[in-house]
């Protein structure tokens, strides 16, 4: 049998007996037999002895100090207690020191399932060597030991000093926002071989974009997501644009609960079990429609400035698609496992949703997201605007340069000696305008007129009709004249 002495910080509620629960200052007594099935905790106050437990593992935060002074000779725990970070539920965890000030994570999987993804995230990190580590602005953790026991294993880590970020807590100018664009950028720019070399997944562009379709599909067959959202979202898939990316090393399961902040930088990641060369957007994915948009544009800012801008061009719409498939996947989960309720919160989340992206330019998956792209009134050749300007508007201050534009289709089509052929055109035009308007002028025109109405002169008659033709030539081409002649 193996025991521990350990001052309890703190003890938690349920590790209570008749006089209350045990005190910060209290010193526990805790042993377990081997192999470690039943433990007893006792803690010695100054008013006595007082029994915490007995009996089948408690997985308390004593016991794991037991576990973690069995997987590691030599260790002295003196402190331990609860440990949340990077923890949601799958796991038993608590914090343990030493006489000498080291601090180890021990971590306990309470599913078979659990434990077979802690097994990939000790993988994982093994692929993380010490040379990709001096790569990173940030701490990794390292396993420190391992103990079996009951068909499961306690698993011990390097502590990570800092508290879990809040996202909450970010905007455009928190120091906290720019560190973690440089971490992800550090992340993204590893070389990739390692990640081969431990046969860890390699998933490329098409791959993640047919996994995004089948959740797509499987969330409209429910026939209870938005038909607004499944149209978006499908409309993405099909933007063959959008998933032009160039894969990266990636962490894979990024969220609030792997990102350690202590003085304003990202001190540590946890849970790595993720990791894989995939599409870098999964890890923004996390932010998008949780954060500020004035926060998310200060991670993308950072991100750009250490990566280069080009990689900024359809990172954004994916991350935020991939954010909007997590809520279709909250709503599979409760229609697979036939979990009203869940069903109905998910059915929320995605009208809310539809509502939130409705008409908003920001967060559009298929059009330029950022401001820069938008097009302007400045726009070159070939845009919208430029389209409009040859098309012509009311005003008559640019009519010269809209008689410009008009001019240039023609030039193409005159392959020889284009300039002078309008001139000459120009000049026969207005050489006739000139003959009608001196004939039209002439002294002797109300004569004619009177000739040609009482019909005595065969030859005045024939040369007045003659006129009358040029005229109404002229009168149908005097729209085209001033146009011309400008």
């Amino acid at each position: 049998m193996r025991c521990v002495m350990a001052r309890v910080l703190p003890v938690p509620a349920p590790a209570s007996t008749r006089t209350g629960p045990v005190s910060a200052s209290a010193t526990v007594r805790c042993c377990t037999s081997s192999p470690p099935s039943r433990s007893l905790c006792v803690a010695v106050a100054g008013d006595g002895i007082l029994v915490l437990y007995s009996g089948h593992m408690s997985r308390s935060p004593l016991t794991l100090a037991a576990l973690a002074a069995s997987a590691l000779p030599g260790l002295e725990v003196t402190s331990v207690a609860m440990h949340t970070a990077g923890t949601t539920g799958d796991y038993d965890s608590a914090v343990v020191a030493d006489g000498q000030n080291r601090h180890f994570i021990i971590r306990v999987p309470n599913s078979p399932t659990a434990y077979r993804h802690l097994e990939e995230e000790l993988k994982s990190l093994s692929a993380l060597s010490a040379g990709i580590r001096t790569r990173l602005p940030f701490q990794v953790p390292s396993e420190a030991g391992r103990v079996e026991f009951s068909g499961t294993a306690a698993l011990i880590y390097t502590y990570i000093p800092g508290v879990l970020i809040d996202i909450a807590d970010l905007n455009r100018d928190s120091p906290t926002t720019a560190s973690l664009g440089r971490a992800l950028a550090a992340l993204h720019t590893l070389p990739t071989g390692f990640v081969d070399d431990y046969g860890l997944p390699h998933e490329h562009p098409e791959v993640v974009r047919e996994r995004s379709r089948t959740i797509i599909v499987r969330a409209e067959k429910t026939r209870l997501a938005p038909r607004a959202l499944l149209d978006r979202w499908l409309a993405a898939i099909d933007d063959d644009g959008l998933w032009e990316f160039e894969p990266t090393v990636v962490h894979g399961e990024l969220d609030d609960q792997a990102v350690l902040i202590e003085a304003d930088e990202v001190s540590g990641v946890l849970n790595w079990g993720g990791l894989r060369i995939s599409d870098p957007a999964l890890d923004f994915s996390w932010l998008m429609h949780s954060a500020v948009l004035q926060a998310v544009d200060a991670v993308f800012d950072a991100y750009g400035s250490a990566r280069g801008e080009g990689a900024l061009k359809s990172l954004r719409r994916r991350a935020t698609l991939y954010a909007e498939l997590q809520v279709a996947k909250w709503l599979l989960h409760g229609v697979d496992s036939e979990d009203a309720k869940i069903t109905e919160d998910a059915k929320h989340m995605l009208q809310d949703l539809a509502d939130l992206v409705d008409g908003n330019y920001r967060l559009l998956l298929t059009d330029p997201i950022f401001e820069a792209e938008r097009p302007t009134a400045d726009a070159g050749p070939g845009t919208p605007d430029d389209f409009r300007a040859e098309r012509g508007t009311d005003s008559t201050e640019h009519s010269g340069d809209r008689s410009d534009s008009a001019e240039q289709p023609k030039e193409p089509i005159v392959v020889t000696e284009p300039i002078e052929i309008v001139i000459e055109e120009e000049t026969d035009e207005v050489v006739v305008a000139e003959v009608i308007e001196d004939d039209a002028e002439a002294p002797d025109a109300g004569d004619r007129a009177e000739t040609d109405a009482d019909e005595t002169d065969g030859d005045d008659s024939h040369r007045a009709a003659a006129n009358e033709e040029n005229a109404t030539i002229v009168e149908d081409d005097a729209p085209e004249s001033p146009a011309t002649r400008a």
